[in-house]
Formats: C-alpha cells, structure tokens, sequence
C-alpha cells in the first residue's frame, strides 16, 4: 500500500504541472477547439473488491468552502446543504431517479387545483426532542415567506399562500391557482425543510449555528471556515444511520484535498481535480461518482447598467468566448457545452444554443454597430472618450475552475478589445452582494442549480423582474413583460405539454437578449475511498444523503 501511494504522490505531481500548464497556457490565449459536446460521462469505478459494511465510524469530507449557515431561511448554497440535507428534511423528497418519495409525508393527493393535502408520519422527534406535526410545517413554510423578514428562497414559495393545520398530522397547502411544481418546492430542503420551533425560538437569530430537524444525524459543531461535525441521531423515526460522526473540513486548495484522499486523512472529496480522475478510476483503492448535473455556470451581466445595458454588447460578449476551450483546457472533461440557461435534465428546456455559439467575428461587428471601436490603437475599444472596461467579481474554489475560468474570459475578451478586470472574492462575500441592490459590478460569476428538477424553479426566481434584489436573485436587474408573462402562465398550468411550450419560448427569449454568458453545465463528480459503502451521487448537487453510508471493515 505504501508503495501505492508513493506512486500516486509521483502521479499526482506531474497531473498538477501538467495542470499548471494547461492553465496558463488558457489564461495567456484560449486555444481553438471543434465544437460539440464532450461525449457521456464516464461508467463510475467500483471498488476492487466486495468489503464488510460496518456500523460506526467518522466519515470526513473534504470540501473547498464553508457554508453560509446552516438555517433553511439563510441558506442557500451547497457548501451549506451538503450538511443541511442530513439534518433537516421535507414532506416529499425527490429521490437520485428524479422521482418523488414519501419523507416526512406518508401521502398525498390534490383536492382542488388549488389545494394539496399532505398527511404526515406520526412519532417523528426532533433532535431536542420536541414532536414534529402540522403545527412544525406551517411554521417552517410561514417563517421563510414572512414578508416583514422573509428567507432567501422566498420567491420560490410565492404561490403558496396558506398552510392550513387540518389536525396533528393533516395539513393543507393551498396555491394562488393551479400550480403545477408544486411537489418539486415541497422537496427543496432549503425552501420547505421543517426546522424545529421550539428551537427556533430558543435561538432567534443563532438558529443558523444551532440547527434542529428531523433528519437521520444531528449538528455536534461548527468551527467556521474549518469544519462542521454531526453525528447519528439515535431516535430517529427510520432506519438509523450507520456511521458514527461526519465531519465536513474546508481543504479549499484542490491538490490538498486530492492529497488527504491519498493519504487517508479524508475518505471523500468534493469537487476533485478533474485532470486526476483516470488516475483514480483506475485505482481499486478509490471509486469516481460521477451524474450529469442540473447546474449552470455563467456569467452573469449587469443589464440595465451602460455599456451592458445595451443588448448588443451583451451579445458580443457571448459571440466572442469560446466555451469549447474551456471544457478542453480547463474544465478537462468535467462539465458539458450549455445548451440553455437550464440543462437537459429540467423539465420545459430547449436548446437555444444558437444565440451563444461562438463566433468571434460576429461579436466584433456588433461592438462595432454599437460604436465600440479602438481609436487611439491601444487594442481596448472606446466611445465617447470612454474605455469599454468591465468590472467582474468572481469567487475561487466555490464551482470547479471559477477563478481559472474567469482569466480564461478576461484574456478572451481582450483579444476581442475588451477590458475586463477580474477580482477575487471569497464566496461569502459575494454571495451576499449578489442579494442586495445595485450589485457593484458589472460581471460576476454565478451557478445555478435548478434543484427542483423543473423550469419554474429557475425562470422567474432567477430572471423575473419581481425577482430583483433583495426580492430575489435577478441580480442582472433584467426586466422584460413578455417573459415575465410566459413564466407565470407556464407556472400555473397543469398542461405539461403546454408548461414545455411555454417555458421553451421564454428561454428563446433570455437566450436572444443575453442576459448571461453561459459558460458550462456541471457533471456532478465525487471521489471516496473504496470502503465507502452505499453511498449514491444525486443530479442535484445540494443533496449529499449520508444516512445509508458505512465504512467497511
């Protein structure tokens, strides 16, 4: 074994100046590639050999940052719901086939187009031991949609407009018309997780540092920007969970998290280096989980501020970035071409790739008719006495490649006479820039997961002009009736043909209008040790389901 992994250290090292040399070589001029996809994700490893599962043990993960919180009213990233998926759950959880199980809701029906009654498991405990009924649902919904202090995922919930308590364990949802996703925000953990009251009101404002639910584990410790510990809750209502504790450590530099999975400090590691993955598919000692994603990486752009308030330069910076380059040089193969401001695997996406293809000579014509051209031969183009200089915030280690995609970008746009001026955030502070008003600048790099598995999810949170900070997340401040109008008629529906119509013909439009530049759409890839037992990747990257995980003998 010590051999094994001398060879891997020696491995490791040239993967990471071949690394370092390939992403040089993009910063400097992003290279030429052929268009199309990058083929289907590679078959997951298996261990080498079958291991006895075993009760009890420390999983340790590691991870490139921290959560924001650890309260479904503040969080709502996946740092965070890695964890908050093991310590909260829904009435309904959409499951690894995208299909819709029984939680903490035994069934369901719909009385009315307009209202769904859900009926709920009785003798289920909250972590401080308090009961869970209907009482719990209603809080935990009317918490997040409070309009005097309302969660961040409150746009989600807009056209839920009453929790009704039917008895202990009846409850009624009850819509604003026909909805038709309305199972798909039952299921997001950050949305409609069932939070305890009691220890809601215990710790006001700190219940993001103490969290209660239902889940099959219970929080233990959070040192921030270091790790979050939880460990099995004993009373859990379903089958216990095998391991003892999870600790999840922030290993933000990507050789030292591949390094701990080596060594056996770590026995997962979340987002990998994508340039070592066929060194560890090919080892019997590690497993590659790997599932085409439901996230989007962007960029997204500052629509109603000069110069990008004009369509034409925000088309231009479309036309002119080659995306293939990225996957080739950068990205290595661990994401796809984007079709759409949604990926395949949502529900109502269509392909509108045609407005982003790459095609450097038609961005230059259109910066051009805008007026944007080099006067004065210093290769940044002007007007009016003017630079055409954009400001872009990026974070690095949040999504793979961010800080390393964005120079790609910047050099890109430079060959195409564009000054961009790319800052380094750490992710927390941008994230809570992108929810307020008049975000400072005027790119920033962005992805979004469309968690529910439908369209409505992303359209109008992310797009809607109701959406704009701090209402939502349209932090491009993008404004446009007839979209507006599709996305709500397509929400209220129950026609899924005419959903899918509808929802095709608004994504025309965000693609025509090039409200961001989509860079990739992720292939989700998780690498554990092989005595990592009974763990399966979910589409959706917020859920990192560790309750049927052991560690064999």
């Amino acid at each position: 074994m010590k051999s094994q992994q001398s060879n891997r250290l020696r491995s490791l090292s040239i993967a990471l100046l071949l690394l370092a040399a390939l992403v040089m070589s993009a910063c400097a001029a992003p290279a030429q590639a052929p268009a199309g996809e990058t083929g289907a994700p590679a078959e997951a490893a298996q261990p080498a050999a079958p291991a006895e599962a075993a009760t009890g043990g420390t999983l340790i993960i590691a991870r490139p940052t921290d959560a924001v919180g650890l309260d479904p009213k503040v969080e709502t990233t996946s740092p965070g719901n890695w964890v908050m998926s093991n310590i909260y759950e829904n009435l309904v959880k959409l499951d690894t086939d995208m299909t819709f199980k029984p939680a903490l809701a035994e069934r369901w029906e719909q009385l009315e187009p307009t209202r769904w009654r859900f009926y709920l498991r009785q003798g289920v405990k909250f972590h401080d031991g308090t009961d869970f009924t209907a009482d719990a649902v209603k809080f935990s919904i009317e918490r997040i949609k409070n309009p005097d202090d309302p969660g961040r995922s409150a746009s989600n919930l807009r056209p839920i407009v009453a929790v009704e308590v039917v008895d202990d364990y009846t409850v009624d949802i009850v819509t604003d018309g026909p909805y038709g996703p309305l199972l798909n925000i039952m299921s997001l953990v950050y949305a409609t997780g069932i939070v305890s009251p009691a220890a809601v009101e215990q710790y006001g404002e700190d219940f993001t540092r103490n969290p209660v639910g239902t889940g099959p584990f219970k929080f233990v410790e959070w040192k921030t920007n270091d790790q979050i510990v939880i460990e099995r809750f004993d009373d859990y209502w379903g089958e216990k969970a095998k391991l003892d504790r999870v600790i999840y450590r922030v290993v933000p530099e990507e050789s030292a998290r591949m390094l701990a999975l080596d060594t056996g400090e770590v026995q997962m590691v979340m987002a990998p280096a994508p340039s070592q993955l066929d060194i560890y598919r090919d080892d019997p000692n590690f497993t590659v989980h790997e599932t085409p994603g439901v996230r989007v990486i962007f960029f997204g752009m500052m629509t109603a501020r000069a110069p990008l308030d004009d369509v034409r330069v925000r088309q231009a910076l479309n036309y002119g970035f080659d995306r293939q380059a990225v996957l080739d040089n950068i990205v290595e193969g661990a994401g796809y071409l984007p079709t759409a401001y949604i990926s395949p695997p949502v529900f109502g996406w269509t392909d509108t790739s045609e407005y982003f293809a790459y095609d450097p000579e038609k961005a230059a014509s259109l910066l051009e008719e805008a007026g944007w051209v080099d006067t004065d031969g210093d290769g940044i183009r002007d007007k009016d006495g003017q630079p055409l200089s954009l400001l872009h915030y990026s974070p690095r280690g949040r999504y793979l490649k961010d800080a390393e995609v964005g120079e790609a970008f910047q050099a890109a746009m430079r060959e195409l006479g564009v000054d961009v001026k790319l800052e380094i955030l750490e992710w927390g502070t941008l994230f809570e820039q992108l929810r307020q008003p008049n975000f400072p600048a005027d790119l920033f790099t962005l992805g979004w997961s469309t968690a529910t598995g439908d369209a409505d999810y992303t359209l109008g949170p992310l797009f809607g002009s109701n959406s704009i900070p701090p209402a939502g997340w349209n932090s491009f401040e993008y404004k446009n009736p007839t979209f507006d109008e599709l996305v709500a008629k397509a929400g209220t529906s129950t026609d899924q043909e005419e959903r899918a119509q509808l929802y095709a013909e608004a994504l025309k439009i965000l693609a025509a209008d090039a409200v961001v530049v989509p860079v990739f759409n992720t292939k989700e890839t998780i690498v554990t040790s092989a005595n990592v037992q009974g763990f399966a990747i979910h589409p959706i990257d917020y859920y990192l389901w560790l309750g049927e995980v052991s560690l064999a003998q």
